[in-house]
């Protein structure tokens, strides 16, 4: 009895010492080799699973450019499984529900990607475009113009912002956005879009010089011929 009583006594205090006295004794080295190891299995997890996304998001691409809306949606939706917080797979959905005409959804997935990539100056422009649609034209502003100030090369995206401003009422600032879209890319589109505001602003001198801008590249064009022709009258 007493025998056994010592055999436990040896051991509790064989325990103490590797535990609590030899913090880098076997027991240690052993607690080591297991974090070790459990290390190493989740970076290949995460390996693992980061390759898989990538997959899901490029198979989603490739459905998204082949129309196959159905499809790309659940290679994104998969996507976000393996990481919630993937902003080009919101980025993607957005895109999808914009075209599906599902504006709320379509909100709700780009808000979510310009949260997670504030640069994404692509995203914002899209997410103007969901709210426009909703003819939430404020939220819509705010959008586009944090997409121009990413970017400031892209024309639509001045014209964007211009029909967001109508939707206020916003008459000058949407002929600003126009001036600005006409002057990267001076087009029918956009100097027609030009005119008619400043025809709503009932401002003859700029509605003239803009009719005749248009009437240079389209001289055919019978809407600028009979608006300065009563401008003249």
């Amino acid at each position: 009895m007493t025998e056994a009583i010592l055999i436990i006594f040896a051991a509790g205090l064989i325990y103490y010492v590797a535990t609590r006295l030899a913090p880098k004794g076997l027991l240690f080295k052993l607690r080591q080799e297991e974090e070790n190891i459990k290390k190493t299995i989740k970076e290949k997890l995460d390996i693992e699973d980061k390759d898989k996304e990538n997959e899901l998001l490029n198979k989603g691409q490739e459905y998204l450019n082949a129309g196959k809306l159905a499809e790309a949606e659940a290679s994104f939706i998969k996507a976000l499984q393996i990481d919630p917080k993937e902003a080009k797979a919101y980025h993607f959905l957005g895109m999808i529900y914009l075209r599906q005409q599902e504006y709320k959804g379509a909100i709700e997935a780009l808000l979510k990607a310009t949260q997670l990539d504030i640069l994404n100056d692509t995203a914002f422009n899209n997410l103007g475009l969901a709210y426009f649609n909703q003819k939430k034209y404020q939220p819509a502003v705010e959008a586009f113009e944090k997409s121009i100030q990413l970017n400031d090369k892209i024309a639509h995206r001045y014209v964007n912002l211009g029909l967001a401003y109508q939707g206020l009422k916003e008459w000058e600032k949407a002929a600003i956005s126009f001036e600005n879209a006409a002057k990267i890319h001076e087009n029918v589109e956009n100097l027609t879009l030009l005119a008619k505001n400043y025809n709503h602003l009932k401002d003859d001198k700029l509605l003239r010089k803009t009719l005749e801008r248009l009437l240079e590249i389209d001289p055919k064009n019978n809407w600028a011929k009979r608006t300065l022709s009563a401008l003249n009258d």
